[in-house]
């Protein structure tokens, strides 16, 4: 998407296909030219908030979509908001567009004004309530970014090219999140932080080389591979915190990786007797790829090297990358600061097996891989990674079992379902059947389906009649949605395992 431009050469509709396509993340912000503008903000290509003019959502797109003069800017590293508005897709609000009257370009008179003094300050009395709600447009990221009460951080990392800024977990579908990284070939790092712990994975390439996580009290009980990763997995989960998506050059991911699960070649060293020039010249004639750590009172520094050569540096209290190392040096001023050096790992650590903890939320594609082995060895060997997923389903088997067995509701009722069922709501019996018990078992299924992306799907269901007519027409409604993260052919998939449970129950 181009950065800024003209909406007479590159109109909303096409801004809005643009970002979509491209799966655009950043504030899209068009201008009618008469004063009047709309901040629509997009995230991996989704349109979910919008807001200006003293409209949000739906509304305040569909209104911007009618401006044939003006121009735009798009801001990829713009905060985004915490607000979720727009509930329409991009096709949906085009056709609101096209088929809404088109406003009359009619200005009010200027000259009425000045002849009465005392209704113009009424007016501005009553508007002033007005623009106190219109106040908190610029509101971006979330109020309150969390700080871990133990205040440390698992490594100290450097800023870099931000791509998400304090984004809450609550907003974010983790799985899709990693799914897209992983295709998107990305280098950088994710942060998580909240009130009692801080996380960090490490990626490469799209592949995940490790996680670490902090989250208790006492000093040194830091978590890594698997262990962490569920840790990270469960506060995201849970809507714990926000999450920072940082890129870096694949040098100092190197160089962080290292950092974390690489021996040290030399350890304890004090400031008051190393010459730290002295140390790096001869670290650079050996070709050393790895890290030097520097830990004073002042703070953390970090000098990565790669084949001898600096690849960056940067402290905790400057996490600015630098291409010279005095800034992490002059933390040696103390005496009493301990150095400590690690080479590259000779041995190659496998990369995180990221499906042992979210593969049975990323919108059930482990099914068919199942299918994928041929021996009789290989499919017990696959539904492992499964296991640690599984024991959040079990107490509430009735549930639990509908979405991950949805084929299990055509064995036992096939010969009844088809005949019996369907006539008597129709003559009366629908009351003996408790419909509220069936929507809390279909809102179960959503939740168990789309975790915290489930708020709408479990709405839709809440307020359809108490009737087979109604939860079908509620049912029909899902693969419409538009959930953040989350593909239309999963909600499809949802909504057919929701007409087979209710199939199930007449």
């Amino acid at each position: 998407m181009h950065s800024r431009g003209s909406l007479a050469e590159n109109p909303l509709r096409s801004l809005l296909e643009s970002a979509q396509g491209e799966r655009s993340t950043g504030t899209l912000t068009v201008r009618n030219g008469n004063g009047e503008s709309t901040s629509l903000y997009f995230l991996f290509g989704h349109l979910f908030h919008a807001q200006g003019n003293g409209k949000s959502g739906d509304d305040a797109v569909v209104s911007a979509l009618n401006w044939t003069k003006g121009d735009f800017e798009f801001d990829a590293k713009a905060k985004l908001p915490a607000d979720e508005t727009v509930k329409a897709g991009i096709p949906e609000l085009v056709h609101a567009a096209e088929a809404a009257p088109k406003p009359a370009p009619a200005e009010p008179k200027t000259e009425p004004r000045p002849e009465k003094a005392e209704p113009r300050n009424e007016r501005r009395e009553h508007a002033e309530p007005e623009r106190k709600v219109e106040a908190p447009q610029p509101r971006r990221g979330v109020k309150h970014r969390p700080s871990p009460k133990h205040g440390r951080e698992p490594i100290p990392v450097p800023a870099g090219q931000i791509l998400y800024d304090s984004l809450k977990t609550s907003f974010v579908d983790f799985p899709r999140l990693l799914t897209t990284l992983e295709r998107e070939g990305y280098t950088g790092y994710v942060r998580l932080l909240t009130d009692d712990a801080s996380g960090l994975i490490l990626f490469r390439e799209g592949s995940a080389l490790e996680c670490l996580y902090d989250g208790a009290a006492e000093p040194g009980s830091l978590f890594l591979g698997k262990q962490a990763l569920q840790a990270f997995n469960d506060d995201v989960t849970a809507g714990h915190g926000v999450l920072d998506v940082v890129g870096l050059s694949p040098e100092l991911i190197d160089g962080l990786y290292e950092l974390t699960v690489s021996r040290p070649m030399y350890t304890e060293l004090y400031a008051a007797w190393v010459d730290m020039k002295a140390l790096l010249s001869f670290l650079s004639e050996r070709k050393l790829s790895g890290s030097v750590l520097i830990r004073s009172g002042a703070g953390t520094g970090v000098i990565i090297l790669a084949a001898g050569e600096l690849a960056g540096a940067y402290t905790s209290e400057s996490r600015d990358i630098s291409d010279k190392p005095d800034r992490a040096l002059a933390l040696c001023d103390d005496p009493n600061a301990m150095i400590e050096v690690k080479s590259a790992d000779a041995t190659k650590h496998p990369p995180l097996q990221v499906d042992e903890i979210v593969g049975g939320q990323r919108g059930r594609p482990a099914a068919p891989s199942s299918f994928a082995p041929a021996p009789a060895a290989d499919p017990a060997a696959a539904t492992n990674p499964t296991v640690p997923v599984m024991p959040a389903m079990q107490p509430e088997p009735p549930t639990a079992q509908i979405p991950t067995t949805p084929f299990s509701n055509y064995g036992q009722p096939a010969g009844a379902a088809p005949v019996a069922p369907t006539q008597p709501p129709r003559s009366g019996g629908g009351p003996q059947l408790d419909w509220g018990g069936i929507v809390s078992e279909l809102q179960a299924m959503a939740e168990d389906a789309l975790g915290n992306r489930a708020r709408k799907v479990k709405d839709i269901l809440g307020a359809a009649d108490p009737s087979l007519g109604g939860i079908e027409a509620a049912i029909d409604q899902i693969p419409s949605i538009s959930l953040l993260f989350v593909d239309s052919s999963r909600l499809e998939q949802l909504a057919q395992e929701m007409r087979a449970r209710l199939k199930s129950h007449l």
